[in-house]
């Protein structure tokens, strides 16, 4: 039997910028053919699900990031839910993150940055973590079935597929249509921006250690660079590398790019505040492996690390407790660090300028480089440079210290920041893995977990 026209729920979609928070509207419209023709050539955009005049769940979408963003509303229009989907391989949507907030009051801003927050991180292998902020902050882990864990990729305008009736708070069936334009032909709508999630982004790497390189910050200071204090050189009997604090760095894995073996040499960036007689903090140390400028750089990854995983402003790095910082062949990593801890426990093995020390091994001839980490003890990444061709260029260890400045003229920037997300063609299947509406209980159910551990462990506080 067929469905009762009265008895379909009509969604319009509108095709846009993205959305207006300030208005609680959609930004600048855009014509459904130029959405799909964005969607093919993974340039961003944007669509609106709204019933009966209503937003009900808003799409942005960047195939360049492999990400698909879905934000669903409360009564008063603010966006309440967000489930964020990244693309690991061809055909399906990992769900990677997903966020709710419950607002004080109907006239609080979307987003808050305190209140009733949930969120749910999941690992590809299932593995998730949970957090509550409220009035407090709880962590408990989890584990996510494979059904919840993933969505197929759907065709465009294919929106359902993503947000079915439950997930869109109606009875359904669901039929979706273009949206009607305004009655005096205008095309409403506001300048609105948004970007997909992306990790840490390369400073201005090389500029390190350039001398007479200036640099402002924040604070409105200025830091100019100088000559790089060269550090001597590395042995590398395998090329396999390894980054970490020389006293802590016993189980760290080397990176999974490698190099020739060889010697290569290491370079410590020096760097004084403008106005100022004392040296500033080490900004950064480069292993030099070639004698060219990079074109691009990557995250140095250790085995089991995927950059596709990382949140916005997200890296892997390696940790420093003792201030120190190092490189070091990973055929060495078992004698190295123990040599260095004796000979720092039998005096400085540091030299004149402080700006490096060397332990050498020898009986296998290999050596470790360390010098400051920067502002001391914290997380720090490693980039990876690479030529036109595609070879390494260099290992950049970036203490942050200098990451967010801006560089004065003249100095320019030229190289770029590879993607790790490929482009992929003919990926889309039809049959979906599970109903969104059943990953949406799901959730539901870990949220109610949760809260109700909470209630129970302050429950016993009180008695």
């Amino acid at each position: 039997m067929g469905v009762a026209a009265d008895s379909v729920d009509i969604v319009d979609v509108t095709y846009c910028e993205g959305w207006d928070p300030v208005r609680r509207a959609a930004g600048t419209a855009i014509a459904e053919d130029e959405a799909r023709r964005r969607d093919e050539s993974a340039e961003p955009y944007a669509a609106l699900l709204s019933f009966r005049g209503e937003p009900k769940a808003l799409f942005q979408i960047d195939w360049r990031h492999g990400y698909l963003g879905l934000f669903l509303f409360d009564a008063q229009a603010r966006r309440t839910q967000e489930y964020e989907y990244r693309q690991l391989e061809a055909g399906r949507l990992r769900l990677r993150r997903h966020e709710q907030w419950r607002l004080a009051s109907d006239t609080e801003p979307e987003f808050p940055a305190r209140g009733w927050r949930f969120t749910l991180t999941i690992r590809p292998d299932g593995r998730a973590f949970r957090v509550l902020d409220a009035g407090g902050s709880l962590h408990i882990g989890a584990k996510v079935p494979a059904e919840h864990q993933a969505v197929a990729k759907a065709e465009f305008g294919a929106w359902t597929a993503y947000a079915d009736a439950r997930v869109l708070g109606l009875a359904g069936p669901l039929t979706l249509v273009p949206a009607p334009p305004p009655a005096d032909g205008s095309v409403p709508g506001a300048d609105v921006s948004w970007s997909a999630p992306v990790p840490l982004q390369p400073g201005h790497l090389e500029e390190l250690f350039l001398p007479g390189t200036r640099l402002t910050c924040g604070d409105e200071r200025v830091a100019v660079i100088a000559e790089p204090a060269r550090a001597g050189m590395l042995h590398l009997p395998t090329g396999s590398v390894v980054a970490g604090d020389p006293c802590t760095i016993d189980d760290d894995l080397p990176f999974t790019v490698t190099v020739p073996p060889g010697d290569y040499s290491v370079l410590i960036s020096t760097m004084r505040w403008e106005g100022e007689d004392r040296e500033g903090d080490t900004p950064a140390a480069m292993l030099r492996v070639l004698d060219k400028p990079a074109a691009s750089w990557e995250l140095a990854l250790r085995p089991g690390q995927d950059a596709r995983l990382l949140g916005d402003g997200e890296f892997y790095g390696f940790g420093v407790d003792t201030a120190t910082a190092c490189f070091l062949d990973a055929s060495a990593r078992d004698t190295l660090p123990k040599l260095f801890e004796q000979q720092q426990m039998e005096g400085s093995p540091w030299g004149p300028d402080s700006h490096s020390c060397t332990v050498s091994d020898p009986v296998s001839g290999a050596n470790l480089i360390a010098y400051p980490s920067g502002r001391g003890d914290g997380s720090y990444p490693v980039w990876i440079g690479r030529d036109a061709d595609g070879a390494v260029t260099c290992l950049v260890a970036d203490m942050l210290v200098l990451h967010d400045a801006d560089t004065l003229p003249p100095t320019e920037r030229s190289a770029t920041c590879l993607s790790p997300f490929a482009p992929r063609v003919e990926d889309r299947r039809d049959a979906p893995f599970t109903s969104p509406g059943s990953t949406i209980e799901f959730i539901d159910a870990q949220i109610a977990d949760i809260v109700e551990f909470k209630q129970e462990l302050r429950s016993r506080r009180r008695n």
